[in-house]
């Protein structure tokens, strides 16, 4: 018998997986570090992901964390879980079961790099008590998701993710989910996984909706894949092959990337790790949303400045020479589209140019593009609102509290204060539930056709198109 919305105790799903054991409380029955594929160490190392078999599963607590190749400083740490198992996912889903409850798949950011489905601001608790069975995705992460290697498959961090969805639509249905009515989700990292599996077809129909909350993906040719192998190599002194990092622990090889990153730029570190054109993306997701319609419904936005949480206000880079900046414009921008024509626009802006630069060419120009070829096919968002804390300002990942509802999460509160506005976050975590169950964020939030139906949550703004157009 399942146990009342109100008391507290365990909570049992017999599925395809297992036997899984979890735990109830407070109208929400939560399942966390279920493995939906074995642990990618040993021979199945740089591999494809395998699926787990059903067994008995103890899902009281969060699974390992892949390792991480950047650190971020106190007080903003991600945690760390030991183990090898790092391929799980977690279930928050209503305490009474039901059937035929839409889902939400959330994918974490962290610039493919770092970052895991521990961290709290991920909590799944207003979902499942809104009616949305949440499943958060740990994925492999770093060089041993997406660096490329000449010996092993590309991407193998994206493989993850479609391992575990093939997992929920086999097992979802046992927690009160229906597999027809999945939304892919995630913001940063997590937006350009979900963006760059809606256009492979890898992916089938595992999934019917998506949000890409900043970050649609681009995906690089192998030889810029492979920088942070040979990063590790070089650090290492080993090749830059699957079969000599193997011989190296896994948290090793993170160490010596997060190493030479700590020395980095943060704009620079952003794109260090990125995915990689191959079989499983053959051209680029960016490329392919800006021209053709996917198959299923998304919203698609980004924050008004989303790179002050990373760089200088108002000058190009003090830290490094202008050499330098240039030539990191010229490697990672350019290959988003910026020319020296658009970097002299920048130059000669007001406000806070190299933010904006970083910003449009990351975030808002891809996003436009992707909005217009999406067209009404696509709710398109900006989200304005101002922290009171660090630049004062819309900077990338301040949404999160908001989109998922977790405004008293300790970790978000550094980063938007003690007091932000309870109603924006009922109207954008509304927007994603409503979405999320019938594919229509909002009754006032229109299909994109053109800047009008640009939803904004937060104070009025608007974007500058004509300098965004300039980016192709």
């Amino acid at each position: 018998m399942p146990s009342r919305p109100d008391t507290a105790g365990p909570a049992v799903v017999e599925c395809d997986a297992g036997r899984i054991t979890g735990t109830a409380s407070a109208g929400v029955r939560r399942f966390l570090g279920i493995p939906y594929a074995l642990p990618p160490v040993g021979a199945r190392r740089f591999g494809l992901p395998e699926p787990a078999p059903a067994a008995e599963v103890a899902a009281d607590a969060f699974g390992p964390t892949s390792p991480a190749a950047m650190v971020l400083p106190e007080p903003f740490t991600y945690p760390e879980i030991p183990g090898d198992d790092w391929l799980t996912l977690n279930i928050w889903a209503p305490a009474t079961p039901g059937t035929g409850l839409p889902v939400l798949v959330w994918i974490h950011g962290g610039s493919f790099a770092m970052g895991s489905t521990a961290q709290t601001i991920f909590d799944g608790t207003s979902f499942a008590r809104d009616g949305v069975v949440f499943v958060s995705v740990n994925h492999r992460i770093g060089v041993e998701g997406f660096a490329h290697l000449p010996d092993a498959p590309d991407n193998r961090g994206l493989r993850d993710q479609i391992c575990a969805l093939e997992w929920v639509q086999r097992n979802i249905a046992a927690f009160g989910g229906d597999p027809a009515r999945v939304t892919l989700a995630g913001e940063s990292a997590g937006a350009m996984s979900a963006s760059a599996l809606a256009v492979t077809p890898h992916a089938g129909s595992l999934f019917a909706r998506a949000i890409c909350q900043s970050g649609i993906a681009p995906a690089y040719p192998a030889d810029v894949a492979a920088r942070p192998a040979l990063i590790a190599a070089e650090r290492l002194g080993c090749s830059p092959t699957a079969a000599d990092l193997r011989r190296i622990d896994p948290r090793e090889v993170a160490a010596a990337v997060a190493a030479v990153v700590s020395g980095m730029p943060p704009h620079r570190q952003a794109t260090l790790f990125v995915p990689a054109l191959g079989d499983l993306l053959p051209e680029r997701p960016d490329r392919v949303l800006a021209r053709d319609r996917a198959a299923i419904p998304m919203i698609i936005g980004h924050n008004a400045a989303e790179a002050d949480l990373w760089c200088t206000p108002g000058v190009f880079p003090p830290d490094q020479s202008e050499e330098a900046t240039a030539a990191w414009i010229a490697e990672e921008l350019g290959i988003l589209g910026a020319t020296p024509e658009i970097v002299d626009a920048y130059r000669g802006s007001s406000g806070q140019p190299f933010v904006d630069l970083v910003s449009d060419g990351l975030f808002a120009a891809p996003s436009l593009r992707a909005q217009r070829g999406q067209g009404e096919n696509c709710y398109a968002y900006l989200f304005s609102w101002p922290s009171p804390l660090l630049s004062r300002t819309a900077f990338h990942a301040l949404d999160l509290g908001f989109a998922l509802g977790n405004l008293n999460d300790p970790a978000f509160r550094l980063h938007a204060g003690t007091a932000p506005p309870t109603d924006l976050r009922d109207a954008m975590h509304g927007a994603w539930v409503a979405f999320c169950r019938d594919g229509s964020p909002a009754s006032q939030w229109r299909p994109y056709r053109d800047e009008r139906d640009l939803h904004v949550f937060g104070p009025r703004a608007t974007r500058n198109v004509e300098l965004l157009e300039a980016w192709g």
